[in-house]
């Protein structure tokens, strides 16, 4: 080290004690000897660091090890319990309002659709998506909501929607919402109807949310086997050669069908050398689907689980 300022290279050690800056008229790293010059011109494009990282191992004046303010910040960071993000009080309100609605059977079905619309915008969010899927109350009224009954398509396709999106990507949720089924009360639960749906439903958008709702819940590994015994590649068959409809409907379903082929049905070890139609490892969301891909697969699969189909699949 010198009393004059010299560029400092990436593969230098610096010892402790130096006067360090970055010269930001080149972009530099500079050192020299501290030298305190109350006379010296200070050069406006120079702003001086302390660069932690030198200091490394420099002991105090008395003997103890030297140790930043960030050490310090890091270790009461440690200590401290963990606290969950807060929520905008709005959403809060918002979701409580939304929720007494669905649940109220007085209800007008103008106010029941904004509540489940509502429910639908808040449940992405993993917090809301867990709290009403907690909720074993709202859970049973949206399972009754997407069941076939004499309720508009509108409100069974858009329930459909906020039950699958609640517990999608959100595997606390997933467990929260099915352990409200399966037992005296409710012995069956929302993969039957979404079979039942699959079944016997003709509206292409029901339909395209039935599929979304049943792969959120196939990642519940209980629920794929059901699903599976129940026939479930057979009925993905059918589907995939779907009854007449558009063009643009018809591959849609399609492609949700291959998406779930992709997500649920096909190990990573076999489609890494498969070739799986528009790389990626899926179908792009505006593609047409690969129907001979997919078939192919579709019928290798159900030689693999056949399962115990009824006679309306």
């Amino acid at each position: 080290p010198t009393e004059k300022f010299q560029t400092v290279h990436d593969d230098q050690n610096l010892p402790p004690g130096l006067h360090v800056r970055m010269n930001l008229a080149t972009g530099v790293k500079e050192a020299r000897l501290n030298i305190p010059e109350p006379n010296e011109d200070v050069d406006a494009s120079a702003l001086t660091i302390i660069d932690d990282s030198d200091l490394a191992g420099y002991q105090e004046p008395n003997g103890e090890a030297h140790h930043s303010p960030m050490d310090s910040q890091q270790e009461d960071s440690r200590q401290q319990p963990f606290l969950p993000p807060q929520h905008d009080v709005a959403e809060g309100t918002l979701f409580s309002d939304s929720a007494s609605t669905i649940k109220n059977p007085d209800s007008h079905m103008s106010d029941l659709l904004p509540a489940i619309e509502n429910l639908e915008d808040l449940a992405h969010s993993y917090h809301w998506g867990l709290s009403l899927a907690k909720d074993g109350e709202i859970i049973h009224k949206l399972f009754q909501l997407l069941l076939p009954t004499q309720l508009s398509l509108e409100i069974r396709s858009l329930a459909t929607l906020v039950f699958g999106t609640a517990i999608h990507n959100n595997e606390a949720a997933l467990t929260a919402a099915l352990s409200h089924f399966y037992n005296d009360e409710w012995p069956e639960g929302p993969l039957e109807a979404v079979i039942m749906a699959l079944l016997h439903e003709q509206s292409p958008l029901l339909l395209n949310r039935m599929l979304f709702l049943l792969s959120s819940l196939c990642r519940d590994q209980t629920q794929l086997q059901k699903f599976l015994e129940a026939g479930g590649v057979e009925l993905l068959i059918k589907k995939y050669q779907a009854e007449p409809m558009a063009a643009d409907d018809r591959n849609k379903l399609r492609r949700k069908v291959t998406h779930f082929v992709l997500d649920h049905l096909l190990p990573t070890a076999e489609t890494g050398d498969t070739d799986i139609p528009n790389g990626n490892n899926g179908i792009e969301e505006e593609s047409d689907p690969d129907t001979e891909w997919t078939m192919i697969h579709l019928q290798q699969l159900a030689e693999k689980y056949p399962g115990h189909q009824s006679d309306e699949l």
